[in-house]
């Protein structure tokens, strides 16, 4: 019985939560390891990029420069503490809260942040999951990690 649970477990895909998980982590070891051009490759060409402040960065070209200048300026160390996901056909979202560690290169100033990250995802005509609107709050200092 446990063998044939464990031949259906690996014959059957990876759900899209999976998938979501996977691409969620891919994009914060990108952002830790600073590579740019593979952070870049996790959107969509007319994707859309809200920082906390309200500022739109809209396509690959333009979001190129900000994680650019973001990886010149800072480390970062991000992790995912609450998180939901889900798809509906070509679309997914992955929804949640976030802990990051920012340390400024030039000084070594460490900044602790958290707050709230909405990420939407469409399915490209490859099957590739692509990033779509990228969303993120910054809770006040004095405050603690949202619960759920």
């Amino acid at each position: 019985m446990i063998r044939l649970a464990l031949l259906l477990a690996l014959a059957l895909p990876a759900s899209a939560g999976n998938d979501l998980t996977a691409l969620r982590e891919q994009w914060a070891h990108n952002l830790h390891d600073k590579r740019v051009e593979a952070s870049i490759a996790q959107y969509a060409p007319e994707a859309d990029f809200h920082d906390p402040s309200g500022v739109v960065t809209h396509g690959t070209a333009a979001l190129r420069l900000l994680f650019q200048t973001i990886t010149d300026t800072f480390d970062s160390d991000i992790t995912f503490l609450d998180h939901r996901s889900e798809t509906s056909g070509n679309l997914a979202y992955d929804a949640g809260i976030y802990q990051e560690t920012l340390v400024k290169r030039a000084t070594g100033q460490k900044q602790q942040l958290h707050g709230t990250y909405l990420t939407v995802y469409r399915k490209n005509a490859e099957g590739r999951w692509l990033i779509v609107q990228q969303m993120w709050t910054v809770a006040p200092a004095d405050t603690n990690p949202p619960v759920r």
